[in-house]
């Protein structure tokens, strides 16, 4: 089947990996009916029932999403999408064409050009139905799901987050690091290939003294899997060699000190992370001078 192809030139937005991601679901599209060729997957607002264009007469069942962006606080909801999915009372339940919707957002980490990661958690899902006659009548799922975003958290240097990514990245070679490696438009989290994100949850100053000024940074580690088993593994894995090692080291060379590491393996993985832990390090007030040389005069015996 030949999918609807976006336009090269336009940089790559939400709306079309989210397009991409169900008309690439083969079991998806064998639900729905079609439109001009394509799989019936509409964007804010499907074509009207009078157009031309719909196969063999037919108007559902079909897909109508859209998503709301908000400002929230720090990993609350970056957003909202809503996923409409569209049956006539002769067609079966929507139940089975509601998992396959699910499953297309389940594990998934979409990236689109010039913003921010996002993961997608299911909200809820209501049925509704419209319509007097049986024939007439559209049943139907509103699902909903919040989006969630992982933004860059390189800061400034010394940068802890700098410093812990590539620390996790040389552990476990074999996970993505956000941060270390390049997340491509669409990354399907795998139990092969576990993501990890670093975020900064705090960031304070606990002690100075006339050289050296100390921050305590409050880091979590976030790692996505669809197994718990390599969850809970990676997590005590990392947490026991940051114990023994009790230390990293920071882009300027200057060690960052471990402590208060905690693992909580209830935690919400897209929304908390399993661990966190305090790094510890000093700023300089002072740094040596660089002297130049202005003049100078070689002789030769």
């Amino acid at each position: 089947m030949e999918f609807p192809k976006w336009r090269e030139e336009n940089p790559v937005i939400l709306e079309e990996l989210i397009h991409k991601r169900f008309v690439s679901s083969e079991n998806l599209v064998k639900q729905l009916c079609s439109f001009e060729g394509s799989p019936a997957v509409f964007c804010s607002s499907p074509p009207d029932d009078s157009q031309g264009g719909w196969e063999e007469n037919s108007l559902c069942p079909k897909l109508v999403y859209s998503f709301q962006r908000k400002a929230g606080g720090e990993r609350h909801s970056a957003g909202t999408l809503s996923v409409s999915l569209l049956c006539q009372g002769t067609h079966k339940a929507p139940e089975e064409t509601e998992l396959l919707v699910k499953d297309c957002l389940r594990d998934v980490i979409l990236k689109p050009e010039g913003g921010n990661p996002c993961c997608f958690i299911w909200e809820r899902t209501e049925a509704f139905a419209a319509g007097e006659e049986k024939s007439s009548m559209t049943d139907g799922r509103e699902i909903r799901f919040d989006i969630l975003e992982y933004p860059s958290q390189e800061s400034t240097d010394p940068d802890p987050i700098i410093a812990a990514a590539g620390y996790l990245k040389g552990l476990y070679p074999e996970c993505l690091v956000m941060g270390c490696d390049n997340l491509g438009d669409i990354t399907e989290v795998t139990e092969q290939q576990p993501v990890v994100y670093c975020r900064l949850a705090a960031l304070e100053k606990s002690e100075e003294t006339n050289t050296v000024a100390w921050m305590d940074s409050k880091i979590a580690i976030h790692i996505l899997s669809p197994s718990h088993e390599i969850r809970m593994k990676l997590a005590a894995g990392m947490a026991n060699r940051m114990s023994l090692d009790g230390e990293l080291i920071l882009p300027d060379r200057s060690p960052m000190f471990l402590k208060g590491i905690s693992v909580n393996y209830r935690a919400d993985y897209l929304k908390e992370g399993q661990i966190l832990f305090t790094g510890h390090y000093g700023l300089l007030r002072y740094r040596p001078e660089q002297r130049r040389l202005l003049q100078g005069k070689i002789s030769y015996a």
